[in-house]
Order: structure tokens, then sequence, then C-alpha cells
């Protein structure tokens, strides 16, 4: 399935998993059995029982959030028992951790993985969640740019430092580096505006969702994007642009790829591991032989 892009468009699969469903290493083995080509988690450190934050996917939040696994220890669970899978989160919430102590997570994973880690990356959208965690919720993009900076800082300088209004640490050791250069693929959520400014700052690439996207203004960002990037004197052959929450349909996929996708994100459904098993088989048989 050839994508605008000129290459072929990717699947991958988006899993919220907890302790009652599929085991980690499980599925990724068998996500990567099935011939996909990526597999990321959610992320939710905590979810505050009471809450006025709506929901963005439309409707109840899912129940499940509340119990998903540290994306971070379960993809390097994942990258232990998979060898070519592309491993991801879809999205952390940057500012909910501290970035000093995920700047070592995500070096870990890379390194673990041999350079198999994409970075997706949000600022959140419950409120209440986020300031239990720290996060200052007016400004949270500025805090997780701050975030960002500071990380690749670790990832990239030999001694790292960092002076900024959310970060601020003298001179220090942060290793190990990363396996990819100069860092793993730092991916922006988001489809407004200043996703596009904040991708061109500090990104590598886009994951806006399928369900919260008009298609043709997707197209029309990617285009404005790769202007972007010529005036800031960027390679925009090195930008992905991974739409999530992509329906399992092929004319969905087809559609993707022919408005400039790289890769589409499919959602695992919450279900035991048996259930979950037979969903990949069947998308693989239904979606895979396209995309190829």
């Amino acid at each position: 399935m050839a994508a605008a892009n000129g290459g072929l468009v990717k699947l991958g699969i988006v899993c919220g998993l907890t302790a009652y469903f599929a085991g980690v290493k499980r599925i990724a083995r068998h996500i990567e059995a099935c011939g996909f080509e990526s597999m990321w988690m959610i992320d939710h450190p905590i979810v505050p029982v009471k809450r006025a934050s709506v929901y963005g996917g439309g409707g109840a939040m899912p129940p499940h959030y509340a119990h998903i696994l540290d994306p971070f220890i379960g993809l390097a669970a994942a990258a232990g028992a998979t060898t070519t899978l592309r491993l991801g989160t879809s999205i952390a919430l940057v500012p909910e951790r501290d970035p000093l102590v995920m700047a070592k997570e995500i070096s870990t994973i890379d390194l673990v993985s041999n350079g198999r880690f994409e970075f997706g990356v949000g600022a959140g959208w419950i409120k209440e969640e986020g300031e239990i965690l720290g996060v200052h919720w007016a400004r949270r993009w500025a805090q997780t740019r701050e975030y960002i900076l500071a990380m690749k800082s670790c990832w990239t300088d030999e001694i790292s430092e960092f002076h900024g209004e959310f970060v601020d640490f003298p001179p220090l050791y942060s290793d190990p580096k990363p396996v990819q250069t100069p860092h793993p693929p730092v991916l922006i959520a988001g489809e407004m505006e200043r996703a596009a400014e904040r991708i061109v700052e500090y990104g590598d690439g886009w994951m806006p969702r399928y369900d919260r996207i008009d298609l043709d203004a997707m197209v029309a960002t990617r285009a404005q994007l790769s202007e972007r990037y010529a005036r800031a004197g960027r390679d925009f052959s090195t930008f992905t642009m991974s739409v999530f929450r992509c329906p399992p349909e092929v004319d969905a996929v087809a559609d993707l790829a022919a408005r400039g996708a790289d890769r589409a994100l499919l959602i695992l459904p919450p279900v035991a591991e048996a259930e979950a098993i037979d969903t990949v088989s069947n998308w693989a048989q239904s979606l895979l032989p396209a995309a190829r």
C-alpha cells in the first residue's frame, strides 16, 4: 500500500494492557510474529477517582485506563520478548514524570531493544491527574517542551546541564546514551496549530488522532510542515506521521497511506488474552497483505 510520501504505510497496534488482560510479552511476540511493524502502550501513572476532565475520545473514559501497566516497564518487557518490533508510547504524559529519571528510562529501553524505541509524547488531558503529579496545568505544553529539551541534553551531551523555568540542574552525567542517534524519535501528539510549531522546534514526527482531525486538514498540515522544515533548515525526509485510532479497515488504512501517513495505529480492545490474540491474527490477515 503505497503512501503519498513514496514509501509503504506501516501498521502498529496500541495496547492499553492491564494485569487482567493480555500478558505484555505474549502479546508483543504475537504482534511481531503476525508481521506488524510496531507496538505502542498508553500512559496514565494514576487516575483520580473524582475528576471533571472530559475524555478526548468521546463518551466516558474507558474503565481500564485506571489500571494500565507502566508503559516504559511494559515496553522494556516487550523488547526482551521480540527482535524487530518497534516499541513506542502512544502517548507518554511527559510533564507528569521527572525528566531526568525519564531520560534514563528511555535510554535504557532504547539500549535493551537495540534502538527500537519511539517516543510519542503529549501533555495530558486529565487536569486532576496532572496537578497531583506536579503539572502546571495552564502551561503544561511549556513544561513539556522544557522536559523534552532537558532530556535531549541527557541523551546527546557527555555532561548534561539545563537551566529553565520548569527544569534546572547543574552539570551531571546521564547514562546510558540511546542507541539511536541523536536520540529516539520524538513524536508530538495533537491536532491544533501549535502541534506544527512544536514538531518543528523539538519533534521528529506527528501523531494526530484519526477520530479528532479532518483528514484534508491533516494533509494540509503535513504540507505546511514541509515548508516549515525547509525554513528551519531541517531535513523533512526524517519526518514521520503516525495516525492513531485508525479503524481496522482496509479502506481507512489505504486512505491514510494515500494522504501521506507513514504509519497507521490500531487500538487493541481491552479483552482477555485469547481474544486479543485472535483479534491481532484477524487484523493481520485482513490488513497486512494490502499494506505490503
